[in-house]
């Protein structure tokens, strides 16, 4: 009998559906998955808990060698300390059970820290203070020597893929500099004062609106997009996504603004409205 997840307006998604949709997706076929979650799929048709735990045996089922998890917090941004062990991550409440299983190991990023599941590789250990440039846990993703593939599983990669900024970080845009931000790190005992480096938008740039980036890949048919309830799946390679925006920033280094940035004006202010932060700026 399948254990159905949700309800939907296009009927039931059962185990047995979403583990043939991430299949359908070409999800299995990588030996790093990094893993951005929202739950679109319909209403809840279990317990929150049960319900988590069975998405993430529907991924595990995958056989992946290595799931990664974003466990960003932007602590420091937020003039928080960063606990290793401890800190919630805002990015879902999937990535946030992931991470509470304590069966894998998470990156000392006191901003953009990730949750590794299986064997984590190179991507944790021993990063550098940019949590997007070189010797970053992106940096280390791109250069693993593995097949690597993004999966949005229910989340939108038109509203934010966190990798373009790695992107414009190593090809080097006008319209970004390294923030620096300070604070403690918590690791069990130990407690250390440390530094982070965000590549930050400067206050007078205005991003693109149009997603530029998915509709590139979605041209170049990079995308595999496949209908689950009321959500969907999107899988790609890291390879694809790595030449696509390549060639985006290559051809026209403002493309991911509106056009408008002058670098010869750099406001350098942040956060000014005081807000918590939560996604890279």
């Amino acid at each position: 009998m399948d254990t159905i997840l949700f309800k939907s307006r296009s009927g039931d998604v059962g185990m047995r559906r979403m583990k043939e949709a991430l299949r359908a997706a070409d999800a299995a076929e990588c030996d790093v998955l990094y893993i951005h979650t929202d739950m679109t799929f319909g209403l809840p048709a279990m317990k929150r808990g049960e319900l988590l735990a069975a998405l993430l045996d529907c991924l595990e089922s995958l056989g992946v060698r290595t799931l990664v998890f974003p466990a960003f917090t932007f602590s420091f941004c937020n003039n928080e300390p960063f606990d290793a062990r401890n800190s919630r991550t805002p990015m879902g409440a999937l990535n946030e059970y992931a991470r509470r299983t304590g069966r894998g190991v998470r990156s000392a990023d006191p901003l953009l820290s990730i949750y590794a599941l299986g064997d984590p590789l190179d991507l944790t250990e021993n990063l550098g203070p940019s949590s997007i440039g070189e010797n970053s846990s992106y940096d280390r993703l791109h250069k693993c020597g593995r097949e690597v593939r993004f999966l949005f599983f229910g989340a939108d990669m038109r509203e934010c893929f966190t990798y373009t900024h790695y992107m414009e970080a190593i090809i080097g845009v006008p319209y970004r500099y390294d923030r620096e931000f300070t604070g403690t790190i918590i690791d069990g005992a130990e407690r250390r004062e440390a530094r982070a480096l965000l590549y930050s938008s400067y206050a007078n740039c205005r991003l693109n609106p149009r997603p530029v980036v998915y509709e590139a890949m979605k041209a170049r048919n990079q995308l595999r997009v496949v209908p689950a309830g009321d959500g969907s799946l999107c899988c790609f390679r890291e390879a694809a996504a790595f030449e696509t925006i390549s060639d985006l920033l290559h051809r026209d280094r403002l493309c991911l603004t509106d056009g408008t940035f002058d670098p010869a004006v750099k406001d350098e202010t942040y956060n000014p409205a005081g807000e918590r932060i939560v996604s890279v700026r």
